[in-house]
């Protein structure tokens, strides 16, 4: 198989995770909007968790739309010969290094989800 058709195979993969994610944002957004801050005295300590959380999460989409982006630029450019094999994987490896990053930030996010909703669950049951 040609390396840039290698390249393009993976962009399914990172999409369906973006649109994960892409939905989160959107879930959280709706939670920050209608739901905390409609009694922002009893989620005052929440509030800013789950703000910071949605730059978390913002942070990560778009650290994942760029290494999608290098991806297909990589593509498109090994597919009609404008770079060499060198140059070739060091986009590749910059991808990966720049969707790495992005998985961090998910993974902060993931982690720090959890204890949020029990602080959350802990202020639903007062």
């Amino acid at each position: 198989m040609e390396t840039w058709q290698i390249n393009l195979s993976l962009i399914p993969s990172i999409a369906v995770i973006l649109t994960s994610s892409n939905r989160m944002a959107l879930g959280l957004t709706d939670e920050i909007n209608s739901r905390l801050t409609a009694n922002v005295e009893v989620y005052k300590e929440i509030l800013p968790n789950k703000i910071k959380q949605l730059k978390r999460l913002s942070i990560s989409i778009l650290l994942m739309y760029i290494s999608l982006s290098i991806l297909i630029l990589n593509a498109l450019l090994v597919g009609i010969d404008l770079i060499s094999e060198h140059y070739d994987k060091l986009l590749i490896f910059i991808s990966i290094i720049i969707f790495f990053v992005a998985i961090y930030f998910s993974t902060l996010f993931s982690w720090n989800a959890y204890f949020i909703r029990q602080k959350q669950f802990e202020k639903f049951k007062e």
